[in-house]
């Protein structure tokens, strides 16, 4: 797994885990530049979601080896946890692992449901996204309007991630994100938890299993469509996060 960092080592923790659509650091271009004042910033890029092409893993799995990467330079404070889409699986996997110290932890447009339906319509929404790339390279961008804060360099590197991805990959992603199945209960008490929907989101069909699971606040965010208040109004979302 490739691991990008941003800002001063000396700094506090910003963990930032993406999703499918918005591929390593392109997910968190509006918020890097407000972040990197204050924070040291690690992004890693989810396998199966990067380039070069890297095979697909579990969300367990992702959560595993970037736990492994923080303790391999010796980091267990990460004072800003955000999880983004299907990140948010993954990052709730790192919220699960009791010897790091996370002070606040952000899940935007989270995927935790358990739903083959919604798994198969995700399969054929990213189906359709990765065979318009393929047909009509940069141009495809136009048809996609969940790509408008994307400039030139972002998009070639989305290009690249999805040119290079299997149906097989593709499958696993989408049902992955509705293969999560949440504990009865999070230990994190000492975590501020809090988990965004935008109100107009299809991630809202998560919304009965983060209710019960009942740790942490709950924002639905008004007029807002998936994590475009995080692209739209960083500074704004950020102070929801508590982070400024």
């Amino acid at each position: 797994m490739k691991i990008d960092t941003y800002g001063d080592p000396k700094n506090p923790v910003a963990l930032l885990i993406h999703g499918i659509f918005y591929p390593g650091v392109t997910s968190y271009r509006s918020i890097l530049p407000i972040l990197e004042k204050k924070y040291y910033i690690i992004v890693p890029n989810l396998d199966g979601l990067s380039y070069p092409k890297t095979d697909f893993v579990s969300a367990r799995k992702q959560g595993e080896r970037i736990v492994e990467w923080l303790k391999e330079n010796n980091i267990n404070h990460i004072h800003f946890l955000l999880g983004s889409s299907f990140g948010s699986s993954v990052a709730f996997e790192i919220l699960k692992d009791v010897s790091l110290n996370i002070d606040k932890a952000a899940l935007d447009s989270p995927a935790l449901k358990e739903s083959k339906l919604h798994g198969m319509i995700l399969y054929f929404e990213m189906k359709k996204t990765a065979k318009d790339f393929r047909k009509n390279g940069i141009n495809a961008f136009k048809h996609f309007d969940k790509y408008r804060y994307f400039d030139n360099f972002d998009k070639e590197y989305c290009l690249k991630v999805y040119n290079t991805m299997d149906d097989k990959t593709l499958k696993e992603l989408a049902f992955s994100c509705y293969k999560y199945r949440l504990p009865s209960e999070l230990y994190r008490d000492d975590t501020e938890i809090k988990f965004i929907f935008g109100e107009k989101d299809k991630s809202k069909a998560n919304l009965p299993e983060v209710k019960e699971l009942k740790s942490g606040e709950i924002k639905i965010v008004e007029g807002m469509s998936h994590l475009q208040y995080m692209f739209e109004k960083p500074t704004e979302f950020l102070h929801e996060c508590g982070v400024l």
